[in-house]
């Protein structure tokens, strides 16, 4: 079917969700993009501190004897 006519397209019948279930569902998709950024963020830093630690490993720097204080 190439083309389909206005009509055809008008006469389709389209289910929607309660309207009570509409509108939740909009905060929790924010709450879920707020989570998603901090979780790219968390990532982020976890990646940095991986690299550092790499970086201190192949360079000699790494004990394997923790540091006492005091």
């Amino acid at each position: 079917m190439k083309n389909i006519s206005q009509e055809k397209v008008l006469s389709i019948r389209v289910e929607l969700s309660p309207r009570p279930l509409q509108q939740t569902f909009a905060p929790r998709i924010e709450v879920i993009g707020a989570l998603k950024a901090s979780h790219r963020s968390a990532l982020s830093a976890l990646d940095a501190l991986f690299v550092a630690l790499q970086q201190r490993a192949f360079a000699g720097q790494l004990s394997i004897h923790p540091r006492r204080s005091g």
